[in-house]
């Protein structure tokens, strides 16, 4: 069982790298990746996360980004949960929980 890391980092770095335009772009990014693991597709998942991390300067925070590829798919509704990404994308995991 791998650990779960909390993506508090992650929305950092996001906030950091982001602008106005793409905030909400890197965030649905990852959220479309955990439900791609969701649906079983691991490797377009790992892929698609891979170029992501790329993006957001993986030399940099190398372990980190590698600890969330390996528990990606037994958290994957977690994170996308964490990530905090626009509600229509939310809505593709069934363990979404509206706090409406």
């Amino acid at each position: 069982m791998a650990k779960k890391e909390s993506l508090a980092k992650l929305c950092k770095f996001i906030d950091e790298v982001s602008t106005k335009d793409t905030h909400m772009f890197y965030r649905n990014s990852f959220a479309l990746a955990c439900y791609l693991s969701e649906q079983g597709n691991t490797q377009a998942a790992k892929k698609y996360l891979k170029y992501f991390f790329d993006v957001l300067g993986r030399n940099n925070r190398n372990t980190y980004f590698s600890n969330i590829e390996g528990s990606l798919d037994e958290y994957s509704s977690e994170y996308a949960n964490e990530i905090f990404a626009n509600l229509e994308i939310n809505k593709l995991f069934k363990n979404y929980v509206s706090d409406d």
